[in-house]
């Protein structure tokens, strides 16, 4: 009976989200609709919000939402914005993959020959700002995969959240600029760049260490 409530709640998010999108695409029509209502501050800033809440749980990229958020809202306000929306993502993750997705995930992963990786707890730390310097990895599937092992909340929330604002700064800030001031734009490609190449030699260098099984 558990296992079917369970079920029920995830085929209802899933619903929601695809009920979301098929109003979404009644609601706005051609591509300058749709140009609109991602530049336009006046335009259906709520509706935005929302969308931006809900779509990059289910997969959907946020980089395109960071882009548009400085686009329609400015650096300050797109970054606020941006702030306490990761925090929901991240605090939804958490619930999510501790409570309802859970059992379909250890299910799944008992008919293969991985299991979930034990950080050992004085490794936890580290392990969390390493792994989420993984410039490969999507969005969610970062907050997901981390959520989904033994490194507890009080680190998870803070190391998430920091490291994915971080790398939200400059597609804000590209988003932005491109409008306000494109030449800046080229400021923010270069920091992107310069991000990628960092974590990139930060996950070489000490990517395989940090994960150990529980004594």
């Amino acid at each position: 009976m558990v296992e079917r409530a369970r079920l029920r709640q995830l085929l209802a998010f899933v619903a929601l989200v695809v009920l979301l999108l098929i109003v979404m695409i009644m609601v706005f029509g051609g591509p300058a609709n749709w140009a609109q209502f991602f530049v336009d501050r006046q335009v259906r800033p709520g509706l935005f919000i929302v969308l931006m809440l809900l779509l990059p749980l289910a997969g959907f990229p946020i980089s395109a939402f960071l882009l548009a958020v400085g686009i329609k809202f400015g650096p300050y306000e797109g970054f606020a914005i941006t702030s306490v929306i990761i925090g929901v993502h991240l605090t939804v993750t958490f619930l999510l993959t501790h409570s309802l997705l859970r059992p379909y995930i250890v299910k799944i992963m008992a008919q293969t020959r991985y299991g979930l990786p034990q950080i050992h707890a004085r490794r936890q730390l580290v392990f969390a700002m390493i792994f989420m310097a993984i410039p490969a990895l999507p969005y969610t599937v970062k907050n997901f995969s981390l959520a989904l092992l033994n490194v507890p909340w009080r680190i998870y929330l803070p190391i998430a959240w920091g490291a994915n604002l971080l790398l939200a700064i400059p597609f804000i800030g590209l988003g932005h600029s491109a409008i306000a001031n494109p030449r800046l734009a080229w400021l923010f490609l270069a920091l992107l760049g310069i991000g990628y190449l960092l974590a990139s030699r930060v996950w070489q260098k000490y990517g395989q260490g940090p994960a150990g099984r529980q004594d």
